[in-house]
């Protein structure tokens, strides 16, 4: 079932991520082509504005009567350093009833021409018009006013035309560039959108396996000492007339476990608030020197009653920023877990030292020791080094994962070491003021 539902959301996701990628390459290419489109004919569109201010101006006075036509508005074009036309400009003259006057000066051109009619709802528009269908112009209709200079215009209407047919092949060419362009990148989107899909679907499917199995070993914990204590509670319900004293293992039994269940679910729920991110921390300068000696000293009385010894190295009084109570919890954590692994006689060490602008709590035991294939996983949530000692001394495999936990809020590290000649030694590492040493992280990104 839980394959279906991941195939499913990669499907999804692969899906909006090439829906995503094909709408930007469409757009893209759209934008592109128009804007290209607009640039290529923008000058073309210029000459002809050009062409018609000049033929509305008409030619110099001196140059009317020896001019031919048509040659005028070319030198006037020289003379004021008018934009050069790719291709000369061609200039059809229309009477009021659409005939063309000018077929001598068009000379082979217009057998070409002819076919263009005069329509005077276009007079000042820019068009572009086929001829014969092959030739391709930019044409521009201006009707020039009966004063006008050059009497062999005068009073008619004047079409522009400019030849785009080089525009057209260049816009051709580019299109086909641009479809070929814009396939390549479409398969390539394919392709990102699988890796895309992958990729994102591997941290939800590697949280999905931690959220299953934190499920089922969760289950598995809370359902043994439940187990437990119902077993207790019916042995004790088959026994009405029996004294306490009668019964005293099986009701203390049911309270070890009744306590273990409580210790479980705090841990669970101090992992539940870890991942949320809801934790409130409260962060003060602490002298450690008192502050683990107070810690430490009941913890000694424990060892001894165990037939083992826990010591507190002498601690230089210096001054670090923490949270006490998530600091005091660590430190439980670590202890607990080294008087447990300890057999009587060992003796438990604990340290902390300043080093640089950092400080180190050490706990060292001389007790079973890690195997260092199983340091890898001794920070996962509900692993066991060895599951049925753990069942006998208590642990339920979550609390050095709360120990990682509280370590990363004072953005610190912790890491398992070996005790030479024999046990372990857990150091975690702590930035004496963990503020300013988020910042300068912030700062060093930057």
């Amino acid at each position: 079932m839980s394959n279906k539902v991941n195939r499913a959301q990669r499907r999804r996701l692969f899906l909006s991520s090439f829906i995503g990628f094909t709408i930007i390459f469409i757009l893209l290419g759209v934008i592109v082509f128009v804007l290209f489109r607009r640039a290529i004919l923008t000058s073309t569109d210029q000459a002809l504005r050009v062409e018609r201010s000049a033929r509305l101006a008409g030619p110099p006075k001196k140059q009317r009567l020896q001019k031919p036509f048509g040659q005028a508005t070319r030198d006037l074009q020289r003379g004021q350093q008018q934009t050069t036309h790719p291709f000369m400009t061609t200039t059809v003259v229309f009477n009021r009833n659409g005939k063309i006057l000018n077929r001598s000066q068009l000379g082979s051109r217009y057998d070409t021409l002819k076919t263009l009619t005069l329509n005077k709802s276009e007079t000042g528009k820019i068009r572009s018009v086929v001829v014969n269908g092959k030739y391709n112009f930019r044409t521009l209709l201006v009707k020039i006013p009966k004063d006008n200079g050059d009497k062999t215009v005068a009073g008619h209407y004047l079409m522009i035309l400019e030849n785009i047919d080089p525009q057209k092949a260049a816009m051709s060419s580019f299109t086909r560039v641009m479809l070929i362009t814009m396939g390549i990148f479409w398969l390539l989107s394919i392709l990102m959108s699988v890796w895309m899909s992958r990729l994102t679907m591997r941290p939800i499917l590697r949280s999905w396996e931690r959220q299953t199995e934190f499920v089922g070993n969760a289950a598995h914990e809370l359902r043994t000492p439940l187990t437990i204590i119902q077993n207790k509670l019916e042995l004790l319900l088959t026994k009405p007339n029996d004294k306490i004293i009668d019964q005293a293992e099986n009701i203390a039994i049911a309270n070890s476990e009744s306590q273990r269940l409580q210790k479980l679910t705090q841990d669970l729920l101090a992992l539940a608030r870890s991942d949320s991110n809801t934790v409130q921390t409260n962060f003060e300068v602490t002298r450690l020197a008192r502050f683990m000696t107070d810690i430490v000293e009941p913890y000694s009385e424990i060892a001894a009653s165990q037939g083992k010894s826990l010591s507190l190295t002498p601690v230089t009084d210096f001054k670090a920023t923490l949270d006490q109570n998530l600091i005091h919890q660590l430190m439980n954590i670590l202890i607990d877990n080294a008087l447990k692994y300890s057999p009587q006689g060992r003796a438990i060490t604990i340290s902390a030292r300043l080093i640089g602008r950092k400080w180190q709590l050490i706990v060292a035991d001389q007790g079973i020791g890690i195997q260092a294939g199983d340091r890898r996983r001794i920070f996962d949530r509900f692993y066991r080094v060895d599951t049925s000692r753990s069942r006998q001394t208590g642990g339920n495999g979550l609390g050095l994962s709360i120990a990682q936990w509280i370590v990363g809020l004072h953005h610190g590290t912790i890491v398992v070491k070996d005790n030479l000649p024999q046990g372990t030694q857990f150091v975690a590492t702590f930035p004496l003021n963990p503020s300013a040493s988020l910042t300068g992280r912030r700062d060093k990104k930057q």
